[in-house]
């Protein structure tokens, strides 16, 4: 099996287009790494770069150790799962994923043997004779992963495989992809999405890459870690906002004091908040912008706490969204409202106004440019999470 490293890799076009900038990543053998980011940020271009369909402008790219610029794509030990299925509508389910072992001349009796192994993991069995159209989505998904599986690559590459299926599906085939992942033990898979929620659930590292804004380029890496490092140790606005969902919640306010870690705030609607930050960077009376996420907010004053107007509510069932009005009361903000997550049903009303506890542990600052200055996470507990994914 293999391992991949990226070293200053850059991508551009010839209209002088650079969509992928100076990214550096290692990948584990047997990881499983999660490209995301909003459509347009490269991230697909990169999985490209590593299957060898693109070629790479300026860096290097290693599987396995070895060098691989200039290797063609059959010869790098890669398979990839396309988001269109790419099935042949004309041949089976069978000879589908048989396919390309024949082309490579393999022996029958081993390529009869790959495909029903295949088959029986991905509960193929029984359709291995049909051909693609009479196949729902998922079941067709399937089959695209399992021409990948029989080749036995040392690296899966999965370029948006759930974007055509419905939500039930998606969570079906994540499931499957997941395990298939623990079952081939050894393979590095490489997996492309641009929904958050996929890559915290399925990723051991995810590499969140840039769209363009104060703090980064188009294509650029806005940070690489582990999920639990992304969500609550965000390296700027963006990963923040990006991660989490629902996404934080944003506020600008003025710095009032600073002692050691500690500082306070001042919104612009008078109230002042504590959090904690782990550098002294800023000066007092800096701007910067607090953030919050839903889920870690609580109805009642039982820290310091905020009082706002309901402006709606989504009920869900296991829990309801409130959203908070800041704007009659707060000018300046980076949103109109904020949304807290509030576990079954509130038993508030449009029009009702609440008291909201901020705890300072669970604050993020960001200075003007969008840098993340905030912990809001003990050392010790981002240590443990590593051994929990």
């Amino acid at each position: 099996m293999a391992s991949i490293e990226l070293r200053s890799l850059h991508k551009s076009y010839g209209d002088g287009l650079t969509v992928i900038r100076d990214v550096n990543l290692q990948i584990k053998q047997g990881e499983f790494c999660v490209f995301v980011g909003p459509s347009g940020c490269g991230k697909s271009t990169l999985l490209r770069t590593i299957a060898g369909l693109e070629d790479i402008t300026k860096g290097d790219l290693f599987i396995d150790d070895k060098l691989m610029n200039a290797v063609p794509p059959a010869e790098r030990g890669v398979a990839m799962v396309f988001q269109s299925y790419a099935l042949f509508p004309h041949m089976t389910v069978y000879e589908n994923m048989a396919f390309g072992m024949r082309l490579a001349k393999m022996a029958p009796a081993l390529v009869d043997a790959r495909v029903q192994a295949a088959a029986k993991m991905l509960q193929l069995d029984a359709y291995l004779q049909r051909k693609p159209k009479a196949l729902s989505g998922g079941q067709r998904q399937r089959v695209a992963i399992g021409r990948a599986i029989v080749h036995e690559p040392g690296v899966f590459l999965f370029d948006e495989p759930l974007s055509n299926l419905d939500a039930a599906l998606r969570v079906q085939t994540r499931f499957e992809i997941a395990k298939l992942h623990r079952e081939f033990g050894k393979a590095s898979t490489v997996y492309v999405t641009h929904d958050q929620v996929e890559a915290m659930t399925l990723a051991d590292r995810i590499l969140l890459l840039n769209t363009g804004d104060a703090v980064a380029k188009y294509g650029s890496v806005a940070q690489h870690g582990t999920p639990f490092e992304l969500y609550h140790r965000p390296n700027n606005q963006f990963v923040a906002s990006f991660i989490g969902s629902p996404k934080m919640n944003f506020v600008q306010a003025k710095l009032t004091s600073i002692q050691d870690s500690n500082v306070r705030v001042k919104l612009n609607s008078g109230e002042e908040l504590e959090a904690q930050v782990q550098g002294g960077r800023l000066a007092i009376g800096s701007s910067v912008v607090i953030g919050i996420r839903p889920e870690h907010m609580v109805l009642g004053t039982q820290t310091q706490h905020i009082t706002r107007p309901v402006m709606w509510q989504e009920h869900l069932g296991e829990a309801t969204y409130m959203y908070l009005d800041f704007e009659q009361n707060n000018t300046g903000t980076t949103q109109d409202s904020w949304m807290i997550k509030v576990p079954g049903h509130s038993g508030n009303t449009a029009g009702d106004r609440v008291a909201v506890s901020l705890p300072a542990s669970a604050l993020h600052v960001f200075d003007a440019s969008g840098v993340a200055l905030a912990r809001s996470i003990s050392d010790d507990a981002l240590k443990a999470s590593s051994h929990l994914h």
